[in-house]
């Protein structure tokens, strides 16, 4: 086990190596190779989820033992890592919005926090998660009246249904799915 443990710590290695340096060339006009590592060691070192969410060691972890069966995808990744760490600074680094919102969520529903649903971007993407969602998530997940009282706008979600301050505060006085996540 500690061998295999070695080895994968050597492919991350070796797989952020040489993904960096394809990016970072077509980057850099120059075509120095120095300089071309140096820059891509910089950005990586700024965020260092650039290297790992892009290795190709990564991409084979994620595809067979984190998420078995779906295809790798780079938000995916950084959210996991987001989600894990319950960084929102990370959510940012997501390209795609639903993937992108749904990290501000799950981070505020994991930490009881309502306030990180005010630094939720806003979306026009329909498949995007809304500060409502956010705000439902915190309450339902823990039971938190506080969040119920923050919602002031009505949605109405396929599965849930109608997401409002009312409709929050019964679900809570009923006790339905409190203590689950909802995203």
């Amino acid at each position: 086990m500690k061998r295999l443990s070695r080895i994968l710590i050597l492919l991350l290695f070796l797989s952020a190596v040489l993904a960096a340096v394809p990016a970072a060339s077509a980057s850099s006009g120059d075509g120095d190779p120095i300089s071309t590592v140096i820059d891509s060691t910089t950005a990586e070192l700024n965020n260092p989820l650039l290297s790992s969410c892009s290795s190709p060691a990564w991409k084979l972890i994620y595809t067979n033992f984190v998420s078995p069966g779906e295809d790798f995808n780079a938000d995916h990744c950084i959210q996991f890592v987001a989600v894990r760490t319950a960084d929102t600074s990370l959510c940012s680094g997501i390209q795609r919005d639903p993937p992108k919102t749904k990290c501000f969520a799950m981070i505020a529903g994991n930490t009881n926090d309502p306030s990180v649903c005010d630094s939720m971007p806003s979306s026009s993407d329909p498949q995007a998660y809304l500060k409502t969602d956010c705000l439902w998530e915190v309450a339902i997940k823990n039971d938190n009246k506080a969040a119920c009282n923050a919602i002031n706008r009505k949605i109405s979600r396929m599965i849930i249904g109608e997401m409002s301050k009312q409709t929050c505060l019964a679900r809570l006085a009923s006790g339905q799915g409190v203590g689950e996540t909802t995203l």
